[in-house]
């Protein structure tokens, strides 16, 4: 198992100076920078974790706690942030050893900025939440001193949970296909990450594997107004449109008042579902209330959590992946198949 001491070792200094390092104090003890790189690189590249708690025990009014630190996307996801917190909250009330959290927030394409050494070396653990393609690369170009999770994210290198991005894509296209429409149409947004791509394109090819004409895609903002303006477009510019997969349930109101305007029955003219990735009564009092393919946040993130307990506690060493089921919610938009 890897120490201080075998740290100490390889790096040719003391086994206090590898400790002052790990608990952050190498600039406020005067060791150099060169140091200090060089005995963080060696921790990470042995696998090395260092306990942070263990430090806070010697203090006779302290008690033994995990810390973590949660990355949140500081865009229009933040909505969805109170859902995953209260589903952690929860988590932390039963699990073994208190627990505490940090909220810290990023930019896209900007998390190595508030991914700092001195933030990590902090706490126990961390789940990184809607990274972009910019970011997944450096996290996976990276070695980090504490271990990861990653919500709603592919990796080879990280423990992450994921959704079922295939049967996102695959469910809208059978409930259409089954109902006889020809004429598909795709609203969404710009991709975030992989997954969204990976949702349309399936979608995309299980239309025309049933028959269906490829659909048109609408890029818009992933909004209530950004659903209004690319609803009202797509009515304009595709008349022969039947039916319509929304990439998130935020366009819905939006889509529904434009279908309102222009006098189109759904889902006597067009059936229409929406990815569900806002709470489950979003979409059922909208008249039409909307089919959504529901997105399970909350169990998602309790799957981070859990994953997260079993590397700090060392129950599971290895990275592990996991994969969550979506359900189909049939409403008056699109009846069940």
């Amino acid at each position: 198992m890897a120490t201080i001491k075998t740290i100490a070792q390889m790096a040719g200094v003391s086994t206090s100076t590898v400790s002052i390092i790990l608990n952050g104090k190498a600039k406020e003890r005067k060791i150099s920078s060169a140091t200090e790189k060089e005995v963080l690189a060696i921790a990470a590249s042995i696998g090395y974790r260092h306990n942070v708690g263990a430090a806070s025990l010697r203090a006779a009014d302290s008690t033994f706690h995990y810390q973590i630190v949660i990355f949140w996307i500081a865009d229009y996801r933040a909505e969805m942030m109170t859902r995953f917190f209260k589903a952690i909250e929860q988590e932390i009330m039963s699990a073994p050893v208190p627990c505490s959290v940090l909220l810290k927030s990023y930019e896209a394409g900007k998390l190595n900025l508030a991914m700092t050494d001195e933030l990590i070396r902090s706490c126990h653990g961390i789940i990184i939440c809607n990274s972009s393609e910019k970011d997944l690369e450096i996290i996976e170009n990276s070695d980090f001193l504490r271990p990861i999770v990653l919500y709603n994210r592919y990796s080879k290198k990280y423990s992450a949970v994921t959704m079922d991005d295939k049967s996102i894509g695959f469910i809208p296209a059978q409930a259409f296909a089954s109902h006889g429409k020809r004429n598909p149409l795709i609203i969404t947004s710009e991709a975030t990450f992989n997954g969204m791509n990976l949702r349309t394109n399936v979608f995309s090819y299980s239309c025309t594997e049933n028959g269906m004409n490829l659909p048109p895609v609408c890029c818009t903002a992933p909004t209530a107004k950004g659903g209004y303006d690319a609803t009202m477009h797509a009515l304009e510019k595709y008349p022969a449109t039947d039916c319509i997969f929304y990439s998130t349930d935020s366009m819905i109101p939006g889509a529904v008042k434009a279908f309102f305007q222009k006098s189109v029955s759904i889902p006597g003219q067009i059936e229409i579902i929406a990815v569900g990735n806002n709470p489950l009564d979003r979409c059922e009092y909208t008249i039409p209330s909307v089919s959504v393919v529901y997105l399970h946040m909350e169990k998602m993130a309790v799957q981070c959590f859990q994953a997260l307990y079993r590397l700090m506690t060392y129950e599971q060493q290895e990275p592990e992946f996991i994969n969550l089921p979506v359900t189909y919610i049939p409403r008056d938009s699109c009846p069940e198949y």
